[in-house]
């Protein structure tokens, strides 16, 4: 299916979209199209022949299971025209995540670069541990890479860009990568707060059987000491512990991964043993928790320096998605930098394709289309360029902050408003609108005083007026990628 300059929405769950074929994808992609591609303007500079020809980019992720059924589906170049690179020494490309099952997270991600930049080489590198992690973006940066899609969170922290990964991070980002990084899931399911020694503070889990309970305990100072234990609530009422925390480092206690026996109601009792009074951070891997706190939510290695961070905005809303994490980091500078489009479909298998992963890869596809625009040009495209034009260029989507979680905005490559003709007709009584985009136009609203304003998904309308007096109608003409034009039309009244 091509999706096209003028997009019809359906409603249908998972913000599904059909399309009038209007419009032409470039010809090397045969599947399906991500809804995200003309939410971001890419299209505009696909028209332009800006394909990603020429550029390189790696999805770096835990694993790519099902590769071939994405590649038979054409939803992924060939075999032979991927490079592919291991670090997990256990499992291989296909990998596992944090919770130790198969995996198609990375193939998904790679499917959505593809989508956005489908003349590009892909590079898909998978890991496991965050040594491994660590190895992969230093194998990166040795290649000559230029761009990194990675929507991976570790759950350890500390989360104020001082962490092994946040460190891999911003050595990548030191020899000339520009690393792309989810902010993380996690607005709802990370707590922070005090456990004086003697006060245990128990923290709700929201969990159905089977759910997944994995849980991180973190703090900064590594004189002191904190632990958790994970209690199920049985029929009668009384809290049985079910899991312990063990030691994962100097500054953190994690629980293994476990699915919920039942519907029955979970907790994390969080004690300080030792120490100096700490900011605990409780993050849960696939549960949301009671009382989660939003703020300081972000994960590493989205706290890293050198990471643009992005977070997750639905990709017919202007809205953050209530899971994107959100900053500040614990030193308190301000993350994500930058949002990106979620809620899409790359696949038809996999429909409403959503999360902060979903957003970086689009942020990532985006990032290598304007580096090759950059390039054609004679202008610099070195990473700090990229990141630079990116942020500019993003659509404003509310105020500024280092906690509303949407950084700069909503990433935007159609920086070009519609063009909007609009004149009426008195002798027949006729508004007349015609525009059009060099990107996919949104829709057309007519605003008349006093009555309901007409949104039409159309690019001519005509429309028949006949104002009791003379009036000022507003046309406005919008595009996906959020540009807007505006005429006012004056009508005389009906005699």
């Amino acid at each position: 299916m091509v999706k096209s300059p003028l997009v019809r929405r359906f409603g249908l769950p998972g913000a599904m979209v059909a399309a009038v074929a209007l419009g032409a994808a470039p010809a090397v992609h045969a599947g399906v199209l991500s809804q995200g591609v003309f939410r971001m303007g890419a299209d505009v500079l696909w028209s332009s022949g800006d394909t990603g020809a020429g550029q390189v980019v790696a999805i770096v992720d835990e694993g790519f299971g099902g590769l071939d059924a994405s590649i038979a589906a054409g939803e992924m170049p060939p075999r032979e025209v991927l490079t592919m690179r291991s670090f997990d020494a256990r499992h291989g490309l296909d990998g596992r995540n944090r919770l130790g099952l198969p995996t198609e997270h990375g193939t998904r991600m790679a499917e959505i670069v593809h989508d956005v930049a489908p003349d590009a080489r892909l590079v898909l590198v998978n890991y496991n541990t965050v040594a491994e992690f660590a190895l992969a973006a230093e194998w990166v940066t040795a290649q000559g890479i230029p761009v990194v899609s990675h929507s991976n969170s570790f759950l350890d922290g500390p989360f104020d860009g001082s962490g092994p990964a946040a460190g891999a991070v911003d050595r990548a980002a030191a020899g000339g990568v520009l690393w792309v990084n989810s902010s993380g899931n996690f607005a709802m399911r990370h707590w922070s707060g005090t456990a004086p020694a003697g006060t245990p503070v128990p923290v709700g889990i929201t969990t159905v059987g089977g759910t997944w309970i994995q849980l991180h305990l973190s703090w900064r100072d590594p004189s002191a000491s904190a632990s958790f234990t994970v209690e199920h609530r049985g029929p009668d009422g009384t809290w049985t512990a079910v899991a312990a925390s063990g030691p994962s480092g100097p500054v953190s206690a994690a629980v293994a991964a476990f699915p919920a026996a039942d519907d029955g109601a979970y907790r994390a009792v969080v004690r300080q043993d030792a120490g100096t009074p700490q900011l605990l951070e409780l993050v849960s891997g696939s549960a949301n928790l009671e009382g989660a706190v939003a703020d300081g939510s972000v994960l590493t290695p989205g706290d890293a320096r050198g990471s643009l961070t992005v977070g997750a905005v639905p990709w017919q809303s202007g809205t953050l998605a209530p899971y994107s994490s959100r900053g500040p980091t614990e030193d308190g500078r301000a993350k994500p930098d930058i949002s990106g489009p979620t809620y899409v479909t790359a696949n038809p298998g996999y429909p409403g394709t959503a999360g902060t992963s979903a957003a970086t890869a689009h942020v990532a596809g985006a990032a290598v289309l304007l580096r090759a625009r950059r390039e054609a040009a004679g202008l610099p495209a070195a990473a700090g360029d990229i990141r630079q034009a990116l942020v500019a260029g993003a659509l404003d989507l509310g105020p500024a902050g280092p906690d509303t979680g949407y950084g700069a905005g909503m990433v935007r490559l159609d920086l070009s408003a519609p063009r909007l003709e609009a004149r009426y007709v008195p002798s027949r009584s006729v508004l007349r609108v015609r525009a059009t985009d060099d990107g996919t136009l949104d829709a057309v609203e007519v605003r008349v005083p006093g009555a309901r304003t007409r949104v039409l998904r159309r690019a001519v309308v005509n429309l028949r007026l006949r104002p009791a007096r003379a009036t000022r109608v507003t046309v406005v003409a919008r595009d996906l990628a959020g540009n807007r034009t505006t005429r006012v039309v004056r009508i005389r009244g009906a005699r």
